[in-house]
């Protein structure tokens, strides 16, 4: 890519960019918008990434994974197993609620793609603590605590009362996160041990 394609390019990035942190959703960007604010032609946002969607999807998961890093403290291999999934699940959780326009649109795209990339997040994880289970057994365990996690944090008044929980309030989210973790993890000992 010569020189002024790759500046074309990272203008159209950055000006989805700056249109997302101003806290507009997915359905209230527009093509039309993105082209105008990065000076460039409309027809270059297809060329580039082939729609408004795979765009804003790569400037969400770069923004998110910058959220989620700033707001994890235990990042560190050092930690268990445990302690890390609680960490990634919380700090995704309190992105959520800090960035809520920016986390519809991640959570949205994840769901649409039936959370294979918060699933292959933690199946490392599941791995170290459940090492006598199969990569199948793992990826059931994953979607069992992702998919019901992206949707509480992209909809949580839907479940807050069907939980008895203010999501809102972090020490009761934190604590609905842990019954949640709790659950799976305790339901596949369970089954391991029988």
């Amino acid at each position: 890519m010569n020189l002024n394609k790759s500046k074309a390019k990272d203008k159209v990035f950055q000006a989805a960019m700056e249109l997302v942190l101003e806290g507009k959703n997915d359905k209230q960007i527009t093509t039309r918008e993105i082209a105008l604010k990065a000076g460039v032609n409309l027809a270059l946002i297809n060329y580039y990434y082939q729609s408004k969607e795979n765009l804003l999807s790569q400037v969400v998961g770069s923004l998110m994974g910058d959220v989620i890093e700033k707001l994890n403290p235990n990042n560190r291999a050092d930690t268990d197993a445990q302690t890390r999934l609680r960490s990634i699940l919380f700090s995704t959780a309190d992105a959520a609620f800090k960035y809520p326009s920016i986390c519809k649109i991640a959570i949205s795209q994840e769901l649409k793609s039936g959370c294979q990339n918060s699933c292959k997040l933690v199946i490392p994880i599941l791995k170290e603590i459940m090492t006598e289970l199969d990569e199948s057994d793992l990826n059931i365990i994953a979607m069992q605590l992702m998919i019901p996690f992206h949707h509480i944090v992209l909809e949580p008044e839907l479940y807050s009362r069907y939980l008895d929980t203010d999501f809102a309030n972090e020490k009761m989210r934190k604590q609905k996160i842990n019954q949640m973790i709790n659950h799976v993890l305790s339901r596949q000992t369970k089954v391991i041990d029988k």
